[in-house]
This record gives structure tokens, C-alpha cells and sequence, in this order.
């Protein structure tokens, strides 16, 4: 697993001569970065949520993953977003899957970062609406990994 998936995932936190570097990438302040800065927040929560609404149900798999790895990444405790992202890395691993030169790291990368999301709402999720996507979520990727026992 990559750095930046741990990050992702909370399970690291950066590396601070990485700061920079990412700040440059995302075209973003390292206040940003990090979820330091509450300037402007109504926007950039309306941004992502109008994200969510165009891409959510695109065919653009992959535009739908950015989008909800910044809008996770931004807020982190928004299990909205948390879903969405483990919604569009199931289906970028079943893209990646189907396609004719498969890369089994990825794929693997991928449904496991996607059932481990979809377990972390199911554990800490109280809006029955999004547990309910997530329950169903985690049914969906353990039937693609035919592991229908669990």
C-alpha cells in the first residue's frame, strides 16, 4: 500500500517534506492540505456535493474516484463521501478487471480499500441511508470476490 493510500485511509499520517510537493500537485495551500483552514467551506462543500450529483452515476469511473478521494480527503468524517469513494474504487476494479491487461496489484489495491471503507461505515454510520448503500456496498464487493460466506 502506497503512502498516499495509508494517508487516505488514516492509518498514517505524511510525511512532512511531502507537503510541499502535494500542495504544488493539488494546487492547493497546505492549510488546505491538511483540513486546516475553514475559509470558504460552504463552497467547497457545495463544490463536492455537485461533484457527487455529476459523476456519481457517470461512466467516467475515474473522474468519479478523484473527485471523491479529494471530497474524503477534505472531509474525512463525511460518510457521504466516504461511500462514494468506496462506490468508485469498486467500480474501477471492476473496470480494471475486465480490461485486457489487468493489473492484479491494482485491482487487489482497490476492492480492499473499497470493503475496508464500506466497513468503516457500517461500524461508525448512523444515517440509515448511507449504512444501508454501505451494507449493500460490501455485499456487492464480497460477491464479486465470490467470499459469499462472509
Amino acid at each position: 500500500m502506497n503512502f498516499l493510500s495509508k494517508w487516505e485511509c488514516g492509518l498514517s499520517s505524511p510525511d512532512l517534506s511531502l507537503i510541499p510537493p502535494l500542495t504544488k500537485l493539488f494546487n492547493i495551500s497546505a492549510d488546505e492540505l491538511l483540513g486546516i483552514t475553514e475559509a470558504n467551506d460552504d463552497v467547497t462543500r457545495k463544490k463536492y456535493n455537485s461533484a457527487l450529483q455529476k459523476y456519481r452515476k457517470s461512466q467516467d469511473h475515474s473522474v468519479s474516484y478523484w473527485w471523491a478521494k479529494e471530497a474524503s480527503l477534505a472531509y474525512p468524517k463525511n460518510y457521504n463521501y466516504l461511500e462514494w469513494l468506496a462506490f468508485a474504487e469498486y467500480q474501477l476494479a471492476f473496470d480494471e478487471n475486465k480490461s485486457d491487461n489487468p493489473s492484479s496489484e491494482f485491482f487487489n489495491e482497490l476492492i480492499e480499500n473499497s470493503l475496508r471503507r464500506y466497513e468503516i461505515i457500517i461500524e461508525e454510520c448512523t444515517d440509515t441511508d448511507i449504512y444501508s448503500k454501505a451494507v449493500l456496498g460490501k455485499i456487492m464487493v464480497l460477491r464479486f470476490l465470490e467470499r459469499i460466506e462472509e
